[in-house]
C-alpha cells in the first residue's frame, strides 16, 4: 500500500470526525465567523480526498484514466452523501444540509479536473 492510500484513509477519518462532532462542539471551536466558511471547509475536505485517492491510483497504476476519475467521483460523492445522511439521523445535534453535500461534490469534481495538471509538478507529487 503506497503512502497516498494511507493519507486518503487518514483524511477520510478526519472528515468523518469533523462531520460527527456535535453542533455544540463546533460552536466552541469556531474561531472566526465568516458566512459560508463551512462550505469552503466541505469543498476543501473532498477536494483533498479526491487528490489523495487519485495520487494513490496513479502511483499504483502509473496512470489515471477516465474510469478511475468516475470511480473516484462516485466514491467521494457517496461518502459525502452518506455522512450528510448520518448527520441527519445518527450524529447528535447535527442535521443534513443539501448545500454541504453540493460543496462536497464540487470539491471532488474540481479536483478531478485539476489533478493531472497539479500532479505534473514535483511539489504536488511530494505532498500527494
Amino acid at each position: 500500500m503506497n503512502s497516498s492510500y494511507i493519507k486518503a484513509l487518514f483524511w477520510a477519518i478526519l472528515i468523518f470526525i469533523g462531520s460527527s462532532l456535535s453542533g455544540d462542539t463546533l460552536s466552541e471551536v469556531k474561531l472566526i465567523n465568516i458566512p459560508g466558511l463551512d462550505k469552503v471547509v466541505h469543498f476543501t475536505w473532498y477536494f483533498v480526498l479526491f487528490l489523495f485517492l487519485a495520487a494513490a491510483i496513479y502511483k499504483q497504476k502509473k496512470k489515471v484514466d477516465i474510469r478511475y476519475y468516475i470511480l473516484l467521483l462516485i466514491v467521494c460523492v457517496a461518502y459525502g452523501g452518506l455522512l450528510e445522511l448520518l448527520q441527519g439521523s445518527v450524529f447528535a445535534k447535527r442535521s443534513e444540509d443539501i448545500f454541504d453535500f453540493i460543496a462536497n461534490s464540487f470539491g471532488a469534481i474540481i479536483a478531478s479536473f485539476l489533478f493531472a495538471p497539479l500532479y505534473k509538478r514535483k511539489f504536488w507529487q511530494k505532498w500527494l
